[in-house]
């Protein structure tokens, strides 16, 4: 297996943060690696000193000379907006060939799903999905053998985020993806650079089982450490002990063993496993319980589009909440997902005692918006407190921040200073200082970490909250949901298993647009058997997973039609 790119002592401070010390890595021929670590690890500094647009403090790159590398942009530059999707596409061909290898561009587009009509489309309007896939494409049609990713499936719907992976799949070229979706990390690569305590901890293997090998590795690290620490604690007692046995008889020797003993300590104290220190940023929500019977109730109702010529997105039939109920709202992007998360946080603001949206008057809603909107950029963060917390002292604000990861210094700090992941953080402080019993999250997983969706998914789970979300993340709408509703043909429906929507197929369930849910009838015994083995697998996951992760309720419901399959196929 051939080297690309060798990283020697890479080192490189952000200010007066360091973000790494020594870094050697290797990146070979065939490598598809995901970079992971905490928000303001470095992630992003380190992909940006690999492709050459930055240079590091310390350390050097060596490369193989049959390097080929191409980074995705992230975003589309304004100069290629005036652009047809073709011309957008050709114009990183060499200049000589262009002409020559136009069909390149087109096989390309095409293999990437567009059809040959919207070639001539300007890239401005093109969706959010498909100017995804023209930056991928930008990066691939010279055919480098490194293309380095950051964060490509932000903000991608899942039905681009699924096309994404298949396409990774079938490409021969190496790669590196900075990404926060664990099932994506696990669907597409098979190495693990986890980037934290600025070091590198490499593992050959893909997101889940590398975390789970770290894991192990920091568990027996604290032990040691322990171990360690009770021998130098040990050591020390008879260390001191000697020494004073030496003072109290006058016995030379008693305290030379005293002062060799604590040479010893002194080497034991500087050769101490190191253990992780992890993140400094700290995520928690609190949450109060509430005995009423239904949170929020909507009936017979349009949802329209906003704009002054709005057109009805999808219908409402029936639709509540009750308390303790986790709601996953399933749907591509553009179907109006985040049209009725705003209008129901606009009836509520404003309308509560409406025939629209039925709120009973003990709900009380913490609401996320995933473009932080909701955040004032030129407060700082203590006047962030100060404006959206309901109660609490100075003290209590400046005690909270600084749990929360925040340094006693960076209070006065502005908003617009944050990165996405800090701000996030931030929005899910005001609203545990707020305690609501009703949660809305829309997209919350876009900007936090790995970290910080594992500690999401806990605190949503022991705090047995009401939560209604959305999120592009499926391993996090697994953890977190036993109810899921689909946008989908124009109306909003309940389904009993997201996979149908995961394998953006039409659900083959047959919707009462309340909890009540019935599958469409399966007749034939093939049929019956893949959903009996369909069903099975499905509880075995679910069991397999730690209790506060399963679902009771699904494994109810699937052990019900397992009785029934059963039953039928006798």
């Amino acid at each position: 297996m051939s080297s690309l790119l060798q990283c020697h002592r890479l080192t490189h401070a952000a200010g007066t943060k360091m973000l790494f010390k020594s870094l050697n890595i290797s990146i070979n021929d065939g490598d598809r690696i995901g970079l992971v670590g905490h928000n303001g690890s470095g992630k992003s500094t380190l992909l940006s000193i690999l492709s050459g647009s930055l240079v590091a403090d310390d350390g050097d790159l060596s490369t193989s000379r049959h390097l080929h590398l191409e980074t995705v942009e992230q975003f589309i530059s304004d100069s290629l907006n005036r652009l047809s999707l073709i011309s957008a596409l050709a114009i990183k061909l060499p200049t000589e060939d262009r002409q020559f290898k136009q069909y390149q561009a087109e096989q390309l587009l095409s293999e990437l799903g567009f059809s040959s009509h919207e070639f001539s489309y300007l890239v401005s309007d093109l969706s959010g999905g498909q100017q995804n896939r023209l930056m991928f494409a930008r990066a691939i049609i010279n055919k480098p053998n490194l293309i380095l990713f950051d964060e490509p499936t932000n903000h991608l719907d899942l039905k681009t985020l699924l096309f994404f992976e298949g396409f990774l799949n079938n490409q021969n070229a190496s790669y590196i993806i900075i990404s926060h979706d664990r099932q994506f990390l696990d669907a597409v690569t098979d190495r693990t650079l986890f980037l934290r305590d600025e070091k590198i901890y490499n593992f050959n293997l893909p997101y889940t089982l590398a975390k789970e090998k770290l894991d192990e590795e920091d568990a027996m690290a604290e032990e040691r450490r322990k171990e360690e620490e009770k021998a130098i604690k040990d050591l020390s007692a008879s260390a001191k002990r000697l020494a004073l046995w030496g003072k109290v008889y006058d016995n030379e020797k008693l305290a030379r063993k005293a002062k060799n003993m604590e040479k010893r300590i002194e080497k034991l104290e500087g050769n101490k496993t190191f253990v992780s220190k992890g993140s400094n940023l700290n995520l928690s929500l609190e949450v109060r319980t509430s005995r009423v019977n239904r949170m929020l109730h909507i009936e017979n109702q349009d949802i329209l589009s906003p704009g002054n010529q709005p057109i009805c997105l999808f219908r409402i039939k029936e639709f509540f909440i009750r308390p303790g109920d986790r709601i996953a709202l399933l749907g591509h992007n553009g179907t109006g997902k985040t049209t009725l998360i705003k209008q129901i946080i606009q009836h509520y603001n404003l309308d509560r005692e409406s025939d629209i949206f039925k709120f009973n008057p003990q709900c009380d809603i913490g609401y996320y918006d995933q473009e932080i909107d909701d955040l004032d950029l030129t407060a700082t963060l203590i006047e962030v407190l100060r404006q959206k917390c309901l109660n609490g002292t100075e003290n209590e604000y400046k005690t909270a921040l600084i749990k929360a990861g925040f340094p006693f210094g960076d209070l006065d700090k502005k908003v617009s200073v944050l990165s996405g992941g800090e701000k996030a953080r931030l929005m899910f402080l005001v609203i545990k200082l707020n305690r609501p019993n009703f949660l809305i999250l829309d997209e919350p997983t876009n900007h936090i970490d790995i970290q910080g969706k594992e500690e999401l998914e806990t605190q949503i789970l022991e705090a047995n909250a009401t939560v209604l979300i959305t999120s592009h993340d499926r391993r996090f709408v697994d953890n977190i949901a036993e109810r899921y509703v689909l946008i989908q043909d124009g109306k909003l429906t309940e389904i009993n298993d997201p996979q149908w929507f995961y394998d953006l197929k039409k659900p083959h369930v047959q919707i009462a647009e309340t909890k009540k849910i019935e599958r469409e009838a399966i007749d034939s015994e093939e049929d019956i058997l893949e959903r009996i083995l369909e069903l099975e697998s499905l509880l075995a996951e679910d069991k397999q997973r730690k209790i506060k992760f399963q679902k009771p309720k699904l494994q109810l419901a699937w052990d019900q039609e397992l009785s029934q399959l059963n039953e039928k196929i006798s």
